[in-house]
């Protein structure tokens, strides 16, 4: 669906504008399905919807590769919304560690969870990236956080193993966690 064929015969990929278009179109009807909560103030809510349409106070999350590529999925979305790439990658993170933009009213969050684009993460660089991610949250006394299924789109882990673990690093904190699912 990323790609359309030309009348000359060539392939393009859609633009970053058009692909946000496309994602606005499939998720403007889809409604709220499970809630978690934890200790303290923790929380972990899940929803059908479109991660954009969060709250524009709610710090947002996604993965990325050390190199910034942001050329698939939901990363497009992102680079196409936030831009500032080269501030990205001035920040020298690599995997296990977290970039971070700040816009006007929240922060957006960069899990950098492999050194390539084309590679694939592992388990305990998520881990490693959402543990850095909270302490950043804690410092800054960040309160909320919207992501997609981190890890679980093109990345190919499993959600049920991911959703534990953010349960497992965020459980004493304050941080209330959206997940958005399509």
């Amino acid at each position: 669906m990323d790609k359309f064929v030309v009348k000359q015969g060539k392939k393009r990929t859609m633009s970053g504008h058009a692909k946000l278009k496309e994602h606005e179109a499939k998720t403007a009807d889809l409604k709220p399905h499970e809630k978690c909560e934890g200790t303290q103030g923790f929380q972990l809510l899940q929803v059908r919807g479109d991660l954009f349409s969060c709250p524009e106070t709610d710090s947002l999350v996604h993965c990325i590769s050390q190199d910034c590529h942001m050329g698939k999925g939901i990363a497009v979305l992102f680079k196409k919304k936030f831009g500032r790439v080269e501030e990205l990658k001035r920040q020298g993170q690599k995997p296990g560690g977290v970039a971070v933009l700040k816009t006007e009213q929240r922060y957006v969050y960069y899990l950098v969870t492999k050194e390539k684009y084309w590679q694939k993460p592992t388990y305990r660089s998520l881990e490693s990236s959402l543990k850095a991610m909270k302490a950043h949250c804690v410092q800054h006394q960040v309160s909320r956080l919207s992501m997609p299924r981190i890890g679980c789109g093109l990345d190919k882990l499993q959600w049920d193993r991911v959703s534990q673990m953010v349960k497992d690093i965020f459980s004493d904190t304050d941080v209330a966690i959206t997940v958005y699912t399509i």
